[in-house]
């Protein structure tokens, strides 16, 4: 995309994705001076000429946005513009589970173990906060997402892991539309396969079939066609997954085969079961199943895509591009999502306001705020793993075993910190500080410039302690 497209209260600057339902941009507000990105999904013409399709889904999303978990891709906006629908949502740098799940296997590997095990927990912890949701009266919402599958699991570069597309994919498989429900009869349970009533219980299936395929590295369910992928799932017969891979342990075997089991009634009653079943398995060998961790798989696995990400960023943050001439604010209407929302959004910002605001540094302004977002998100997501409850049948907050100590790390130039001679992506900014997890014991901690300079020390960290290297001259 050469130019920012005015496309109601938003600019979209560069479309990332598109799919057998949506395309995706990277776009700002216009009437939103922090620098603020968000993912915007435009839903395709084919399926906004459907009505039975829409209604279901503006259903749907009125209850997803209900929804507040760190597991979970926040909604913030749906509205109509023209005739056409959107969603605005979070925007996480990153590529999805089945992404993964295809580089290593295109490259002979599969995910290590703990790192298989952690991200069904990050998946499982957000689900079951879905399903305990109630609403402000205390009734159950009674959500179930309905296709959880590795396309609906979003990665970020910084290690966390998301659960994506509630809405747009129970409206899909509500409506049986046949381009959406392409290559996900093998992530349907039983139940569902079979046309028959599910609940929480299915999305258990659902994460088992994703965890299977995690450990062997193969489709747990594939056939010539998709009939043949459907008898398949209804009859659920599943070998464990240490018959594909023997480094699985029996107990991780026993815990995949009791999410897989073909009655529900067999099944761990909650996601948080799951969840916790799963924690001591994120521990269970080098590297340990956590942010940082999945954060260096996802950079080796993705070079080219995490240094195109920060290119874009950084390509948002200095361009002066001039929008062509604004969309008539008219032809955009915001949906309520709540019934306390107001059915009515301000106009967007004069398109001479928003060249101020690029005069003014707003350009930088608008990617900086993912570029930090990279930068700190790991630290951050390990300090807020404890699940969410909604209701008085949630478990305690859990906590991820295993104590780790804290590096806090601000260097005077634009610097990559390096930590064990592993550089940790992306750079710092100038004057930037960013916190780390580390392992107690002694590291080498370096920070390097792009000319030359450089700043090192050797610290020694116990459980619990934070260390700070702030102010650091590089010379």
């Amino acid at each position: 995309m050469r130019k920012p497209i005015p496309y109601g209260r938003y600019l979209l600057l560069d479309r990332i994705a598109i799919g057998g339902m949506a395309e995706v941009y990277v776009a700002a507000r216009r009437d939103d001076a922090s620098g603020r990105l968000f993912a915007l999904k435009r839903i395709l013409p084919t399926l906004a000429e459907d009505g039975e399709f829409i209604q279901m889904f503006l259903d749907e999303a009125r209850l997803v946005v209900q929804l507040d978990h760190p597991g979970l891709v926040s909604i913030h906006e749906l509205g109509k513009h023209g005739e056409g629908y959107y969603i605005a949502m979070d925007y996480v740098p990153g590529r999805d589970l089945r992404a993964l799940v295809a580089r290593a296997r295109g490259r002979g590997e599969r995910l290590p173990l703990p790192l298989a095990a952690y991200v069904g927990w990050r998946v499982a912890d957000a689900l079951d906060h879905a399903h305990r949701k109630r609403d402000a009266r205390g009734t159950p919402l009674q959500v179930v997402h309905r296709d959880v599958s590795p396309a609906n699991v979003l990665l970020g570069f910084d290690g966390s892991v998301r659960v994506i597309d509630f809405g747009i994919a129970q409206a899909a498989l509500r409506t049986r539309r046949d381009a959406a429900l392409r290559g996900k009869f093998g992530y349907m349970s039983p139940e569902m396969a079979a046309g028959g009533p599910v609940d929480r219980r299915s999305d258990v299936f659902a994460l088992g079939v994703v965890l299977h395929e995690l450990l062997t590295g193969l489709r747990l369910f594939s056939g010539p066609s998709e009939l043949a992928v459907l008898e398949q799932v209804r009859r659920a017969e599943v070998a464990p997954p240490s018959l594909v891979n023997p480094a699985v342990p029996r107990g991780l075997d026993a815990i995949v085969l009791k999410a897989l089991a073909r009655d529900p009634a067999d099944r761990f009653a909650w996601a948080s079961e799951l969840r916790d079943a799963l924690v001591p398995w994120t521990h269970a060998g080098s590297p340990a199943g956590d942010p940082p961790a999945l954060a260096r798989f996802m950079a080796r696995a993705f070079p080219d895509e995490l240094r195109a990400e920060l290119d874009r960023l950084e390509r948002l943050r200095h361009e002066e591009r001039a929008p062509a001439d604004p969309s008539p604010p008219e032809e955009t209407q915001v949906i309520a999502l709540r019934l306390d929302d107001l059915p009515a959004a301000p106009a967007p910002a004069p398109l001479g306001a928003v060249r101020a605001l690029r005069r003014r540094g707003g350009r930088a302004a608008l990617a900086g705020g993912v570029v930090a977002s990279l930068a700190l998100a790991a630290s951050l997501v390990f300090a807020a793993t404890s699940p969410g409850a909604d209701g008085p049948a949630a478990p305690a907050p859990l906590a991820v075993p295993g104590a780790t100590g804290r590096l806090v790390v601000q260097p005077r130039a634009a610097a990559t910190l390096v930590v064990d001679g592993e550089p940790r992506l992306p750079p710092l900014a100038p004057d930037e500080v960013r916190g780390v997890q580390l392992a107690p014991g002694r590291h080498r901690i370096e920070l390097r410039t792009q000319d030359g300079r450089a700043a090192g020390a050797t610290i020694e960290l116990a459980a619990g302690q934070t260390a700070a290297l702030l102010g650091i001259e590089l010379r």
